[in-house]
């Protein structure tokens, strides 16, 4: 070291006396050169922001406002569900911008649920008002599309009907190995060492414990969750919410639920708590040109069963439960999974594998029905059109047999949890026959309420009747519990 060069090496004192220099001044360096860390706060300002910080792929373009009819629908029939051949009567209800009545000409178009035109033609429109009615002698949805113009400026709205939908049978084979291949990751999964991560952080409410949560998962990724909590030791129920689709960064709730231990989670392998300008560089990363269009992670090696995105992701959910339930205040007997869109249809996925699991709520739920388009005429393929995004002719065959094991109408079998499930008729992501299909293989307690006029996205009185209804369901088969945000996140295209 630099003083034993200086000391008279002949000396035992001098040369015992430079060895306990040189270890101390090199830990003061290696003390020195560590950073420590300031603690994380997250105040009621800072959450306030937060709400308002998202990246370039999340960002909604903004809307233009233009002077267009307003077009708008009511139905005979409250829930817009009819009889097969029975006639289903659309009441048509135009208005001008000035909010005067609309007189004239309008394009109609009936299709099925998969966009195949059925008839179209043109509608007399008297005093703002005109009629079509359709019958159908399949179990299904057909869809209304009404165009009209004002002063060159052209509108177009449409209405869904369904006809005997509880009838709707699965397109989707099911695998006689599906659970057996879904243990076998579960069990590779559990011979990885989670190596777990916990960073805890001052929140807005003092009486909670806040943490930032990672763990390592299968194929080197690792996975984030932030978990709260209240610090008063007792027994509290778990909830855990699952994100809708996409990369951007969105803001990862700080839920503070009375009596409850709350997960709020990213399904991607990125930290959750970076700065809002960090994610414009994890983004590209998550997408991929496929047969010549941009796709996004959802149709990444959809003929792999063993690389296929969700494989991971389900595995995540499944050993972010394994934590969540060894918590020391954790009440097992009161585990309940929500989501809507992606976190809707990853909720059934591990309601399916995970029997601790007590209750669920699930809005519009993806991977439903994968086949349907391919197998029933007239119907749309569940999100996200798997086969859309098979890269090479003899692909198809192996991402059809893929599909399968990541199919909720395959999951539902295994549902043992309570199940509340809301679905808009007008929604073109998520297909209605696909939840319907699903739905009806659940065994378990279950409710389905139904929007007619709601699309991906719910207007206000859809979501105030929704948090109505699931809430007494709740109550009936789970415990009342206040958990009055479970619907303000669907994913993509929520508007």
């Amino acid at each position: 070291t630099f003083f034993s060069i200086k000391m008279n090496i002949g000396s035992k004192k001098h040369i015992i006396f430079a060895i306990l220099l040189s270890i101390l001044f090199d830990d003061t360096i290696a003390f020195a050169q560590e950073k420590v860390q300031p603690r994380i706060v997250i105040d009621k300002q800072r959450m306030a922001q937060m709400d308002k910080e998202t990246t370039s792929e999340g960002r909604s373009e903004k809307s233009v406002e233009r002077i267009v009819p307003i077009i708008s629908f009511e139905f005979d029939k409250k829930n817009a569900i009819y009889k097969l051949g029975e006639e289903a009567l659309f009441s048509i209800f135009i208005r001008n911008p000035d909010s005067t009545l609309y007189n004239g000409e309008c394009k109609y178009k009936l299709t099925d649920e998969n966009s195949v035109t059925l008839r179209e033609g043109t509608l007399i429109v008297t005093h703002g008002k005109c009629e079509y009615k359709s019958v159908s002698k399949a179990a299904g949805f057909i869809r209304l599309y009404v165009t009209a113009k004002y002063q060159n400026n052209v509108a177009t709205n449409y209405a869904t009907v369904g006809f005997e939908p509880e009838k709707i049978e699965a397109s989707q084979t099911f695998p006689a190995d599906f659970m057996d291949f879904w243990e076998k990751q579960k069990a590779t999964l559990d011979t990885i060492p989670p190596n777990i991560n916990r960073v805890e952080f001052d929140g807005p409410d003092s009486a909670y414990k806040y943490e930032y949560i990672d763990f390592q998962n299968i194929g080197g990724k690792r996975f984030y969750f932030l978990m709260t909590q209240p610090k008063k030791p007792g027994q509290y129920g778990i909830s855990m919410r699952i994100p809708g689709a996409g990369v951007y960064k969105r803001h990862v709730h700080l839920s503070t639920l009375p009596n409850t231990i709350s997960i709020e989670l990213s399904i991607h392998d990125f930290p959750i708590n970076q700065p809002i300008e960090t994610y414009e560089e994890i983004i590209p990363h998550y997408f991929r040109i496929i047969n010549g269009k941009k796709e996004r992670y959802q149709k990444f090696d959809v003929h792999d069963r063993e690389k296929y995105y969700y494989k991971s992701v389900i595995l995540g959910l499944w050993r972010t439960l394994d934590i969540a339930c060894a918590e020391p205040n954790a009440d097992l007997n009161k585990l309940m999974v929500s989501g809507g869109s992606q976190g809707g249809g990853l909720t059934l996925a591990i309601a399916g594998l995970d029997r601790r699991i007590k209750f669920i709520e699930v809005k519009c739920p993806v991977l439903c029905d994968h086949t349907a388009a391919i197998r029933q005429p007239g119907r749309a393929a569940g999100w996200p059109r798997l086969f859309e995004a098979v890269e090479k002719p003899e692909f198809i065959d192996d991402a059809i047999k893929t599909s399968a094991y990541y199919d909720n109408c395959n999951f539902a079998r295994y549902i043992t949890a309570p199940v509340f499930v809301v679905q808009g008729f007008n929604d073109t992501t998520v297909p209605p026959s696909g939840t319907y299909a699903m739905f009806s293989l659940i065994k378990s307690p279950k409710e389905l309420y139904v929007e007619p006029y709601s699309a991906h996205g719910f207007t206000p009185e859809a979501l105030k009747q929704t948090a109505i209804r699931s809430a007494n369901f709740r109550k009936k088969y789970f415990y009342e519990w206040n958990k009055s945000d479970s619907w303000k996140e669907g994913g993509d295209n929520e508007k």
